[in-house]
């Protein structure tokens, strides 16, 4: 009997992919074996994305836990000369106002300290090297299209491959936080920005891309094993209330639009539901800033995830014993 494909997908959510690390880092250690070797295909959304490709560059999953305190206030520009620091007051004021271009638009922080690290941490590496099959979302601002960078399109066409930090840079260009990545892709200029404004949970893209893995086993589109992260969500509220105000509902719609309980159903839609495994923080302390990398924000994000993993623990021994099989 042929072992079903084993797939890894995890969620966008800025500093929040803190708590898809530490669950990662839990599974790699209860299986005691590398992450890497745990999943023939690795799909990733945003700060989920630069998780997947570290996985695919061969970094333990303990490594990219700890990419959070290491680089949080390099990436997000914490810290700096009081003229820094002003200026990023000036953006994070001025983003409501259309922000100025030389500050990278409507962008609250510079792209440098985001790309410095994925330079230090990814190095030259292509897309068609990763060791692993992955494939991570963006979209093209300029062509208001979706876009997912994998390795099999990498390897079939040079002019599809791009350095994993670009494709890192790409997932991650948050609008409001990061400006875009302008360069030139598939034979065009292109202007990316986070996947997570259409696949922040991408299951649903981990399921269409695993069905060129199980054709090629000979093997249903269902014989796939899905494992997804999430990156934390506060206790759901009642949305659309008839008592609520017009900026209430205009809210709730905003949630809906965010919401990555729709890449959750599409998955649940067409996998046996005993296939997917969805491991998510809901908790209070999870809300707040997803650019805030302090270790007070930290420190209540990994207490977070140590309640699931206490509280999943039977489970997450039978996603363990799944995988190893």
């Amino acid at each position: 009997m042929l072992r079903p494909v084993r797939v890894l997908s995890i969620d966008g959510g800025g500093v929040r992919g803190y708590l898809p690390a530490l669950l990662l880092a839990e599974i790699e250690r209860r299986a005691a074996r590398p992450a890497t070797t745990l999943f023939d295909l690795v799909v990733g959304t945003s700060t989920g994305g630069i998780i997947g490709i570290g996985l695919a560059t061969g970094l333990s999953a303990q490594s990219l836990a700890d990419f959070y305190p290491t680089y949080g206030q390099r990436i997000f520009g914490v810290g700096g000369t009081f003229s820094e620091q002003m200026g990023s007051g000036a953006r994070y004021i001025g983003r409501m106002f259309g922000g100025n271009p030389a500050y990278g638009g409507n962008a609250r922080h510079r792209p440098d300290g985001l790309e410095g690290v994925l330079r230090d941490v990814l190095g030259d590496t292509l897309l068609s090297q990763a060791a692993i099959d992955l494939a991570i979302t963006s979209f093209d601002g300029l062509t208001s299209r979706p876009v997912v960078f994998s390795r099999r399109d990498a390897r079939t066409a040079t002019s599809w491959d791009l350095p994993l930090r670009d494709v890192a840079r790409a997932t991650s260009a948050a609008p409001t936080y990061f400006p875009p990545l302008d360069i030139d892709w598939v034979g065009r200029r292109c202007r990316f920005i986070d996947g997570g404004v259409w696949a922040n949970n991408p299951s649903a893209v981990a399921v269409s891309e695993s069905l060129v893995l199980t054709a090629g086993k000979g093997m249903t589109g269902q014989s796939v094993f899905l494992v997804s992260l999430g990156t934390g969500v506060a206790p759901a509220g009642v949305a659309f209330e008839g008592t609520s105000s017009w900026i209430g509902s205009a809210g709730d719609l905003v949630k809906t639009a965010t919401s990555v309980a729709a890449g959750e159903l599409i998955a649940l839609r067409a996998l046996p539901e005993q296939n997917y495994r969805r491991l998510q923080v809901v908790d209070n302390r999870v809300a707040g800033a997803m650019d805030d990398p302090s270790s007070q924000r930290l420190g209540v994000l990994k207490a977070a995830a140590d309640d699931l993993i206490l509280d999943k623990s039977a489970d997450l021994d039978e996603i363990v014993a799944r995988l190893v099989a």
